[in-house]
């Protein structure tokens, strides 16, 4: 509560002083460029808040800490629940996509001694691919600093050459809570959809997750603790991430290392470290991001089968609304016929 009142004070101040301080803003834009890099709403709201303290009133800054404290619910006038933010965009996609149909990535299977060959619509096709994804988010507060938010997500992709079709969907209903000072908690309820010719997948999903923000010099910080209950079609599994999220002087990254308990006849862990790093080029946003991961040990036709994979990703953000992505995808496999390499890319554009 006191950090709310301090923050509300240091904001009417702000505002009151405004024309004094014109000058000062082009020395504190960086700060607003920089807070665009993030992708989490809270450690925007953060830096923006531990900037204005440290280095003085500056009327664009404050008036973008207002209107993220707004869309967290900590401007709320009455009692009761009322509608903080409700936002749609609509993304038109052109992409190329390697396996529109959920294929097998190889052709051939070595069992025995002999070579099977599979045919050729169960293998993954692939092509460029033309449509949209549509984002829906409404949130409503009920109390200072807490709020319920529903996100829905549809997208679907068509590629002519193969004449293949894929649909996607994410449906997330979020309890999102201020606990004290910079310390939330949350809890989030999952629902996706993927569907391919030869592959549909539904997960569902249970994330309970805190977190705490934080200084380190002049370098802003949001740590987070999760952990998840997730449901592939019949298949039950526990996880739990720690993820770290920084702002610092030119550039933004994100890390995170997730471990998975064993399911079913599974030996060993999932596990996965991913990490990105995203900073300004000529007022655009470029970024870089790396993922590894090592599958539970299975077996298949009675071989034992373990995967490791790597992906690399790129973007390049124009405008805040174009959007350019790449990727590449290595996996290793001790059963050869799961072993795959894959590239893709895309093009995406914002209309709000």
């Amino acid at each position: 509560m006191a950090t709310r009142r301090r923050l509300a004070a240091l904001l009417s101040c702000l505002l009151a002083i405004a024309p004094q301080v014109v000058a000062a803003q082009a020395t504190d834009l960086s700060l607003r460029d920089l807070t665009q890099l993030v992708t989490s709403e809270r450690l925007r709201t953060y830096a923006l808040a531990r900037g204005l303290v440290s280095g003085g009133p500056d009327l664009g800054t404050a008036l973008d800490l207002k209107q993220l404290l707004r869309r967290q619910g900590f401007y709320l006038e009455d009692t009761g629940w009322q509608r903080l933010v409700a936002e749609q965009a609509l993304y038109p996609q052109i992409s190329y996509v390697p396996n529109m149909n959920g294929g097998s990535p190889n052709e051939r299977l070595e069992f025995g001694g002999l070579t099977f060959r599979l045919r050729d619509d169960l293998v993954a096709r692939g092509g460029f691919a033309v449509g949209a994804t549509y984002d829906g988010v409404l949130r409503y507060g009920w109390d200072s600093g807490r709020y319920l938010q529903l996100q829905a997500q549809l997208g679907g992709l068509y590629a002519p050459e193969p004449d293949l079709g894929t649909t996607r969907a994410r449906l997330a209903l979020c309890s999102r809570n201020h606990v004290t000072e910079w310390q939330f908690l949350d809890l989030c309820l999952t629902h996706y959809e993927d569907r391919r010719e030869l592959q549909d997948v539904t997960r569902d999903e249970a994330r309970l997750g805190v977190s705490t923000l934080f200084e380190s010099g002049a370098n802003r910080h949001e740590l987070g603790l999760s952990l998840t209950r997730q449901r592939i079609d019949e298949r039950y599994r526990s996880l739990a991430e720690i993820g770290l999220e920084s702002v610092w002087a030119g550039s933004a990254t994100r890390l995170s290392l997730e471990y998975g308990a064993p399911t079913g006849d599974e030996t060993g862990a999932l596990l996965t470290a991913a990490g990105e790093i995203r900073w300004p080029v000529a007022g655009q946003v470029v970024g870089l991001g790396l993922s590894l991961s090592h599958s539970p040990e299975t077996m298949f036709l009675g071989d034992a089968r373990r995967d490791r994979s790597l992906g690399v990703t790129g973007l390049l953000a124009i405008d805040g609304n174009l959007v350019l992505t790449a990727a590449y995808s290595r996996t290793w496999s001790t059963v050869s016929f799961f072993e795959d390499e894959l590239v893709s890319f895309g093009v995406s554009y914002s209309f709000p």
